[in-house]
This record gives structure tokens, sequence and C-alpha cells, in this order.
């Protein structure tokens, strides 16, 4: 969808505050029906007769068109549906040979445009009958229920009729099954779509466990129905984030009212490593594991809204030049980012700094933890906004967007915190981009190899590090893919702490953690002779070091972790990384 100049400027500027208007998230929206219509096109017109056939996705087609005339919205409804973008780019793929993963024959997969019509006619017709195609055993009408008339390999054809009482007649050649209520809970072959509601003033937001379309990504199983109870709980919890945000963060609440049609639970009880996402292509809906309580339910509600809103802002203004090289450090993520999934989390970023900063002073949140959690990530995002600002990879919108957030962002300076609360950010900052350094970048060998020769022949350091560059991402051993020291330094807490904890975390965390330098110091330098590589020890060796012998021995880790890193390795394990550590930051003075 093509904007005009002036139409971007309001765009820009909307977007720069950080949390954007209901008029303007609007206008981001207004996109998302063209864009499916071309897909839709696109389908249309590619596939053959035999498979329009077999799809009924002509019919469904033409059943949409007619209902068009005089129920534009429903209609449009059913196409912005966010399932409907997931299963328009996994046709188009399959059609162009691009995926390969199928559960289901194409011709049932393109069946879903039937599944959709068929819901479109439910709602603009009191009765009628439509050609559905059954598919791994179940029939989903969107917005509606899902019926299961079938094992779990069966696809064919099927009818549906339906009364104006309400009910559901499904029949196919070797079965039929009846729906009295599309919201019994009571009937096996039937479950209906539930939802929730922030406030009995406000909208309907699906809670969406069946539809087989939902984008889940491929390291996810499918989650099991959820229960009654559980349903009630998501019900509670929602209810309570909700009114969190409007009490709160009301600038976030009209915007993600615009948006949010959907949210979809991706376990049926809260995880101690909670996710969440959102689908570039299933615009609306979130994807989230149980919350923990209201309270993380509002915080993912902000973050995964914001991904949306700078997905939906992408989409028609150009904010940055292509480039799909993975270079970036971006504080919330171990590996490397190209500038869009940086760009896209220095925004949603932005949104959990604000989180914090209004949150940290509530009752159940007024901890030192909530306030370095803003703290960390006030930090981070101008971080971050610095790099991609010295990338030369922004347009003039890019960069306009950025300063705008620079200044919204700019009051939260001043604002007050505990010390002990700026000191656990300052730590986590340092110890996660230490760590990022040495996880992710390999030095020159020629220059490893020269630093070598001065230190085994005893001569001064004094030539400059060496570059590095990138590693690939798939040789990175698994061991070195955590640092769960970075979310223990903000506790301050030594339970929370070891509840933190994983399994091969280096044992110099707990030392640390507990004040323990000299141990700590101890811990690390033995990891590292077994594995001179390890990020996390070179991580908790960085601040455990710094307290103890204090000066500047330890910046040269900080700044080019992975130099310290190969040239220990390369020295050998009989080498102190501490004496390592203080020749190379006195760089004219050679070994005594």
């Amino acid at each position: 969808m093509s904007v005009t100049t002036a139409e971007i400027g309001d765009l820009l500027a909307d977007s720069g505050s950080g949390h954007g208007s209901e008029s303007g998230v609007a206008q981001l929206t207004a996109g998302l029906l063209t864009m499916r219509m071309i897909m839709l096109s696109t389908l249309i017109s590619t596939v053959d007769d035999e498979l329009a056939e077999a799809s009924g996705l002509l019919d469904a087609y033409q059943q949409l068109a007619e209902l068009q005339t005089d129920h534009p919205a429903v209609v449009s409804s059913m196409l912005s549906y966010p399932n409907t973008g997931p299963w328009l780019t996994r046709v188009l793929r399959r059609i162009s040979d691009e995926l390969d993963d199928a559960d289901a024959p194409l011709w049932a997969d393109c069946a879903y445009l039937g599944w959709l019509a068929a819901t479109a006619s439910i709602a603009c017709r009191e009765q009628g009958t439509a050609r559905l195609v059954i598919r791994n055993g179940v029939v989903m009408l969107p917005t509606l229920g899902l019926a299961r008339l079938g094992d779990a390999e069966h696809c064919g054809p099927c009818e549906l009729r339906w009364t104006a009482t309400g009910t559901l007649h499904f029949s196919w050649p070797t079965g039929s099954a009846r729906v009295e209520s599309v919201t019994s809970e009571s009937d096996p072959g039937w479950l209906p779509l539930r939802w929730m509601r922030g406030a009995d003033d406000e909208p309907r937001v699906w809670l969406d466990d069946l539809d087989p379309f939902r984008s889940l990504l491929p390291a996810q199983s499918t989650p099991p129905r959820l229960t009654a109870d559980q349903a009630g709980r998501w019900q509670h919890d929602f209810a309570e984030a909700w009114q969190l945000l409007r009490g709160e963060l009301g600038a976030y609440v009209a915007p993600m009212r615009e948006v949010l049609t959907t949210m979809a639970p991706l376990s049926v009880a809260p995880l101690v490593a909670s996710t969440s996402h959102t689908a570039f292509n299933g615009t609306g809906c979130v994807y989230t594991t149980a919350p923990a309580d209201p309270c993380q339910l509002a915080l993912t509600l902000i973050h995964e809204i914001q991904h949306t809103k700078f997905a939906l802002l992408t989409d028609q203004v150009e904010l940055f030049a292509p480039d799909s090289v993975c270079r970036f450090y971006a504080p919330w993520r171990d590996d490397p980012r190209p500038i869009l999934g940086l760009l896209h989390g220095i925004y949603a970023f932005f949104g959990v700094t604000d989180f914090w900063r209004a949150h940290r002073h509530s009752d159940c949140h007024g901890s030192v933890q909530a306030h370095a959690d803003f703290e960390l990530w006030r930090v981070q995002v101008s971080g971050a906004i610095e790099q991609a600002t010295a990338s030369g990879l922004l347009s003039d919108e890019g960069r306009g967007l950025l300063d705008s957030l620079t200044a919204a962002m700019a009051p939260w300076r001043t604002e007050e915190l505990p010390p002990a609360a700026r000191q656990a950010a300052a730590e986590s900052a340092a110890a996660h981009r230490t760590f990022w350094q040495i996880r992710n970048l390999a030095p020159d060998p020629a220059g490893i190899d020269d630093l070598l020769a001065r230190w085994d022949a005893g001569r001064p350091a004094n030539i400059d590090l060496p570059s590095a560059a990138l590693l690939d991402q798939d040789r990175i051993p698994d061991r070195y893919r955590r640092l769960p020291l970075a979310a223990q330094l903000k506790t301050l807490d030594p339970v929370a702490a070891e509840a933190l904890s994983i399994s091969g975390q280096p044992a110099g965390d707990r030392a640390y953690l507990a004040g323990y330098l000299t141990e700590a110091v101890a811990l690390y330098s033995r990891e590292l002779r077994a594995d001179p590589l390890r990020p996390q020890a070179w991580a908790g060796l960085y601040l455990a070091g710094s307290k103890l012998f204090g000066g500047k021995n330890f910046d040269v880790l900080g700044d080019r972790g992975e130099v310290v890193a190969r040239l220990y390795e390369a020295a050998g394990p009989e080498t102190d990384p501490i004496d390592l550590l203080r020749w190379l930051s006195t760089p004219e003075t050679g070994r005594g």
C-alpha cells in the first residue's frame, strides 16, 4: 500500500511517540486488508483447476465476493483475521515449493478459505449451506469453534447446513454430526472458540487454542486445549492486566485495542522461562505461554504489540536500506541481529522500558529489581539507538523516528533510582556485552599470533588489537548460548537468583553473587583453563576481577573480550588470565 509524503510524516510523528495513537494505528492497519487481497488474488490465479475444485477455493471466493456488497465489515474481518495471513503464506509457499513440511494435502490446506467464507455466511445469513473440506479430521470456523469430524488423517469433502436456531449440521460421505449450540462446552465433537474481555466496555479478544493455522514457531509443539478452569484463569489475568495498563500506561491501551484481536496460548500452565512472539503475517495475535500473573501478561502485551505496530510501520514506510547481515549487538539477544531486528527490538523495548518506568512504583513490583529493569533497558535501548544511527543504513525517515524516540526517552535520564538498582543494571549490561563479544566474534588469527609472540618473548603488547569478524552461529556450541548471570544480577535477592540458575552454569557465578570475589576469580580462572573460550566464565571474571583488583586492568576484557579469550586459548592453560589481562592493559610494559 503506497502512502503520500504527508501521510508518511503523520505516521512517523505518531509512531515516534513510542506508543502511537488509536487513529495512527488504524491508519497503519488500513493497508492490511489490501495486502491480504493481493495475496488471495495471487493464490486464486496460481492454483490449477483440479486443486481449485478439490479445495472449493473458487466457490469460497465467490461466496465472499457476494457477501462483500451488503456486509463489507464481516468480509473484511475474515480476511483480516490473524490466522488468514499465516494460512495464505503457507499455501503460497507450498505452491511455489518453498515449504516441505506438509501434514495435509495442498488442496486440504487451500480449503481454509471455505472455512472463512462459511463463518462469514453464518454471521450474515440466518440459514444456509456451504461446501467445506475436512482437513485432518476437523473443520475450523474462525471466531466460532472447531468441529471434530474424523480421525487425524482424514481429509475430504463435507457439507455444512446451519439453521435460524443456531444449530450446525455437518455431513460427509461416511458420517454426520450435529452441533446444537456453537457456545456449548458439553459436546465432545465441538470445541467453541473462547474469548476474553479486559472489561465490560472492552471488545472481545479471542483465546485461540484451536485453529490449525495459527502461527506456532518451528520449535514449538502444538499445546493442548485449555480446560475450562485454565481458560477462566486466562480471563482473570487478562482483565487484571488490562486494568493495570489502563491505570498506569493508558497511552498504550487505545492503540492496543485497535490492533489486538487474538491471544494464542503456548502452554496450559505458566513456565519459568516464559516465551512470547508475534507473527509478521499474523497481525492482531499475540502468542504467549500462560502468564505467571497479570503483571507479566501486561508486560507481554506491551512488548508484543510494539512489535506489531512496528511491523505495520515498516510495511508502509522505508526506514532503512535492505540489509540482511546479522552484525549488530542487540542487548536483548545473545546472537547478532540484522538492522531490521535491531530496530524491532528498539521499538519493543522502548515499551518494555516504559512499562518498568511506570510499574516499578506499584505495590506488587515496587522492588529494587523493578527499578533495575527500568534502568537496564533505558541504557540498553539508548545504546541500540546509537548503533542504528551510526550504521549508515537508516533512511531520513528512520533517523527521524529514532530521534523522536530519543527525545521521548530524554526525561527518563533524570528519574530517581536506588543506587543498588543502578549498580545492578550496570553490571548486568557489562556482563552481557562481554559475553556477547566472546560468544560471537573471532579476532584476526594473524593479530593473535603477533600478540602471542610478544607475550612469549616477554615484550610489551604495544600493538593495535586485531580486528574481529562475526562467527557462524551454527558453529557456536550450545553451552555458549545463555548467560543466566545477567538476569540473576538484577534480582538483588539470593533466593530469586538461585531460582534462575541453570545446569552447567559457571561455579564462579554463585560465589560472585554471594560477594566472595576472591573465590569467584579463582573459580572462573579454573573453568577457563578447561574451556578457554567459555563466554559466561569471562563475563563473570570481568565483573569479579574489576571489583577485586580495581584500576583499568580489566577494561580490555570489557572492551575487546574476544581478543582476550582467543589470546588466552593460544597461550595455553598454564597462563594466568589475570597476568594476561594486566599485560594487555599496560601495553608498554613487558612481562617481568
